[in-house]
């Protein structure tokens, strides 16, 4: 016999807690589109560094068998056409020996999420011919 008959013991230990699981839906809505924001605006930054690192080792490579000013308006042509944060005049392009260079920049990108909140990336992309 039940000494409490009318208690009911799985309403007791479960509870109503649709509003707990609505609460903790929305909050992992808000952190997954924070994410997908974030990386949306940071992504592409790391995304044109990449793309000018590999810019720079291709135009290294061809230090043997190419004229200084020839890679150096390449490099140039290329920067403007992927619309590069970086122009030819932030690149420094340093003949070590008649088949070595180096190629190097130094440069900032500010990505602005939500009014004052910035946050400055620093690149230093470098390419150096090794000669053997």
């Amino acid at each position: 016999m039940d000494k409490y008959p009318n208690m009911d013991v799985k309403r007791l230990y479960t509870g109503n807690q649709t509003g707990g699981s609505k609460l903790s839906a929305i909050i992992w809505i808000l952190v997954l589109a924070l994410i997908v924001y974030g990386s949306v605006k940071i992504v592409p930054v790391y995304i044109i560094n990449y793309q000018i690192q590999n810019l720079f080792e291709v135009n290294a490579d061809r230090a043997e068998t190419t004229p200084l000013q020839d890679i150096k308006s390449d490099v140039a042509a290329k920067l403007q056409t992927m619309h590069a944060p970086v122009t030819i005049d932030d690149v420094t392009i340093t003949q070590n020996d008649p088949k070595s260079l180096t190629i190097r920049a130094q440069y900032s990108v500010t990505v602005k999420f939500v009014d004052d909140f910035k946050i400055t990336f620093h690149f230093n992309p470098e390419a150096k011919t090794e000669v053997e």
